[in-house]
């Protein structure tokens, strides 16, 4: 799987479940992998970098330390909910900053690399981009944001020979999300109702996924969002979940 000559994938975001599960992936695939958090996680098979996707500055070093990148997939970010009418300027611009523009400047950044070997990008959106949740003002704008980024990307830099995708997973049950929904049963039983599945993503789920966009039998994909939810963008039984809100 995808092992051919030894590529090299730089996972923002490494540290935390979604991106973790697909640096784990591609370091099974045969790929060199660099992960890229705050913090340094717990796998020893993956080459660590400590940055801050949010600072242009530390992200423009991340990428000159590193002579090759194959593969950028951004899955860094966080949400921080609030009532549009009570969220601070510290909470809209925190989740702004970490999704969308976090996102921006790790693309620009690892573009020399990417367009010197025809690469490929893949941001993490979400099924909010496209799926007004109550609450979250700051996290639907932001992942909005990143899928129009990642349209603009795609025409830009299809010239480079770079494809660049998004991929917006829905309700996940990571093990932060588990814990939440252990305080929030009727929120968790919304979601289930709501979505035609009857459940949650596995982390793994959208982590193959990531990992199989990535392959040469979807060469021609480009500028697209494809969205893992189980059905949930699609199904009226969202208003089960939006009831659980109130």
């Amino acid at each position: 799987m995808l092992s051919e000559d030894r590529k090299t994938a730089v996972i923002t975001g490494a540290a935390g479940a979604i991106g973790g599960a697909i640096a784990q992936l591609l370091v099974e695939g045969g790929w060199e992998v660099v992960g890229l958090d705050l913090r340094k996680g717990d796998s020893s098979s993956i080459a660590w970098v400590v940055a801050d996707v949010t600072d242009s500055e530390q992200m423009e070093t991340a990428a000159k330390s590193l002579d090759r990148c194959d593969l950028l997939v951004n899955a860094a970010g966080f949400g921080d909910r609030a009532p549009a009418a009570e969220m601070t300027p510290a909470q809209w611009e925190s989740v702004i900053s970490g999704c969308l523009s976090g996102t921006f400047y790790s693309c620009r950044a690892f573009f020399p690399q990417l367009a010197a070997g025809g690469g490929v990008i893949v941001n993490i959106a979400s099924a909010a981009a496209t799926n007004a949740l109550a609450t979250h003002a700051n996290y639907c704008s932001a992942k909005a944001g990143v899928v129009a980024l990642t349209e603009v990307l795609a025409l830009e830099w299809a010239k480079e020979g770079i494809r660049v995708l998004a991929v917006s997973p829905g309700f996940v049950a990571t093990h932060k999300q588990k814990l939440g929904f252990e305080t929030a049963p009727k929120l968790l039983g919304g979601i289930e109702a709501g979505t035609p599945m009857g459940r949650l993503a596995e982390v793994a789920e959208i982590a193959e996924a990531v990992v199989g966009l990535v392959g040469s039998q979807f060469s021609y994909l480009a500028g697209t969002n494809v969205v893992i939810d189980g059905g949930f963008s699609t199904d009226g039984g969202r208003s089960q979940l939006f009831a659980a809100y109130e």
